[in-house]
């Protein structure tokens, strides 16, 4: 991808753009790099998401990679990644979990 189209993203979306990579083997030892720019998640992103996650884990974690994927068109990456479902919750659960603090620590001691 050239600059001027990284510099059009970044304008379509000011809240940042990001380059995302799911790399995974399939059950033939087969290695697959998918390779996409997603938006910043929003709130709203994350309200549907868990919603959705109510009915299907899955279905959300797909739902939630398609709804932020901005270059190229999702559909074919979405179709790379249907069959891993394991594949793309990892995205999910490390490159996306952050933007919503899913990834803390916390604690809570009786006094």
């Amino acid at each position: 991808m050239n600059k001027e189209k990284i510099e059009e993203l970044k304008t379509k979306h000011p809240g940042g753009i990001y380059e995302g990579e799911i790399s995974f083997n399939d059950g033939d030892g087969n290695s697959y790099t998918v390779t996409f720019i997603h938006r910043k998640p929003t709130t709203t992103d994350g309200e549907i998401y868990a919603k959705t996650a109510q009915k299907s884990v899955a279905v959300a974690n797909l739902n939630l990679i398609q709804s932020l994927i901005i270059h190229p068109e999702p559909g074919p990456v979405i179709e790379q990644l249907r069959d891993y479902p394991a594949a793309y919750a990892q995205f999910v659960h490390e490159a996306l979990a952050p933007f919503f603090g899913e990834i803390t620590k916390a604690r809570s001691m009786k006094l």
